[in-house]
């Protein structure tokens, strides 16, 4: 695994630390103990300065890979994963940029540019005459949900393209990957006649319910975790103007106005499951990148409380051990609070050995689930067979000061059986993200 910095450090040290100085005191670093500590340092200089901190990414592990490619040392499975992002991206090139106007059900404020989407797990009424209004069958997806009829597919698609396509040009300089990637991100979020309102007030809505809900807020992670870390990557490109730093700013800043001040927004930060969890990472992701570390650490306070509720006395996550897929959202949860740790990082807080004074810790809910990889059986509800795969993002964040020779068997027996099953597009990101030495 690469190490991860803050941005802030990296100027710091790009201020401190020259090429000339490496020169003339070459020898003082060339010692074995040294040796990482120059590589990291030349990341330093070899990278662009971006003007934001990143979310998900790391600029110096990204600039390691690059190194890496560039040089013929990437392994077999990074080399295979990039040509992966590379074909994506060629193929995204001439993709039609999506927009919430291509929607065919009208919201109820009768704004096509509001976002839209229904409730996943929704089906129509079969004791009524009209089907309505639907009713829950937790875990089970009605296909009719995720249709063009409605924002979601298309607001996913536009997140993950505007990921690839950044990703790309960073590794390439290929300006068309730049272009078309900014060129998505004006049709979503900067065009007056094709934007997306800076809001979720119809998202996860049910036919025949005229209530609006808090759940849907969880849609708003294909932007977030998307978005703002594809900004910055796409800031260093020609096809990068100022207008578009203004504009995507001012509709990122309306977007975390409404998760806070909303009716619905503040509803949605009162909900004790993964649901509360998204929402807290959303908003401390946003606060991040827009410079406002007192809220990230307020998001990171209230996420450390929150484990009481959350969890029981060994680890498991109340909420999500009572749904029907409860591997699969104990692990979802996981991973947005592995998430905001990562976030703590950022601003100074360790939420990684925090406790509540009823010794509930982030630990504790990530030694819960990994007893499974070594043959434990898993003894609650599950539609689909355990997919591990969903521990891969959890462990991978645990910081190298903290990742016991237990968690790196861990990931590495679960990198293991998902790939001999499969090596999806998931876990081709992982590798061409997490560089081994």
């Amino acid at each position: 695994m690469f190490l991860i910095f803050d941005n802030i450090i990296i100027i710091e040290y790009m201020a401190i630390f020259k090429l000339k100085f490496f020169k003339q005191h070459k020898s003082i670093f060339m010692t074995k103990t040294k040796k990482v500590l120059l590589l990291i340092l030349i990341c330093f200089i070899s990278t662009n300065t971006f003007s934001n901190p990143f979310i998900r990414l790391d600029s110096i592990g990204l600039a390691k890979t690059k190194k890496m490619i560039e040089n013929g040392t990437a392994s077999e499975i990074t080399l295979i994963a990039y040509k992966k992002l590379i074909n994506n991206a060629n193929k995204l090139l001439k993709s039609n940029n999506p927009t919430v106007l291509d929607k065919t059900i009208l919201p109820p404020s009768g704004n096509k540019h509001d976002y839209l989407s229904i409730s996943r797990y929704w089906w129509p009424n079969a004791d009524t005459i009209d089907g309505l209004p639907w009713v829950r069958h937790d875990g089970k997806t009605n296909p009719d949900t995720q249709t063009d009829a409605v924002d979601r597919r298309r607001l996913g698609f536009m997140g993950e393209s505007v990921w690839r396509l950044s990703l790309a040009y960073y590794f390439t300089k290929n300006e068309a990957y730049s272009k078309k990637a900014i060129s998505m991100i004006e049709t979503w979020f900067l065009n007056p006649t094709t934007l997306m309102n800076p809001h979720l007030e119809f998202a996860q809505t049910v036919p025949g319910n005229p209530n609006k809900r808090a759940t849907g807020i969880l849609d708003g992670r294909s932007i977030v975790m998307c978005v703002p870390d594809a900004i910055n990557l796409l800031s260093v490109s020609e096809n990068w103007e100022p207008k578009h730093k203004i504009k995507t700013t001012k509709w990122l800043s309306d977007y975390l106005t409404w998760l806070t001040k909303s009716d619905l927004g503040i509803k949605g930060s009162m909900q004790e499951n993964n649901h509360g969890s998204w929402y807290r990472y959303q908003v401390a992701s946003l606060a991040l990148y827009l410079d406002d570390k007192q809220l990230v650490k307020q998001m990171v306070e209230i996420t450390q409380n929150s484990l009481d509720k959350m969890l029981n006395i060994e680890g498991g996550q109340i909420h999500e051990l009572a749904r029907s897929r409860s591997f699969f959202y104990s692990c979802f949860n996981l991973q947005a609070l592995t998430n905001i740790a990562v976030l703590g990082d950022k601003v100074g807080m360790n939420m990684w050995q925090f406790e509540t004074e009823n010794k509930k810790s982030l630990f504790l809910a990530i030694n819960y689930l990994t007893p499974v990889l070594n043959g434990k059986k898993w003894n609650y509800n599950t539609l689909k067979p355990i997919d591990l795969s969903g521990l891969i993002p959890v462990i991978a964040k645990i910081p190298a000061k903290y990742n016991s020779e237990t968690y790196k068997k861990a990931l590495e027996n679960i990198l293991k059986i998902t790939e001999e099953k499969d090596i999806n597009n998931k876990l081709l990101e992982f590798w061409l993200l997490h560089t081994s030495n």
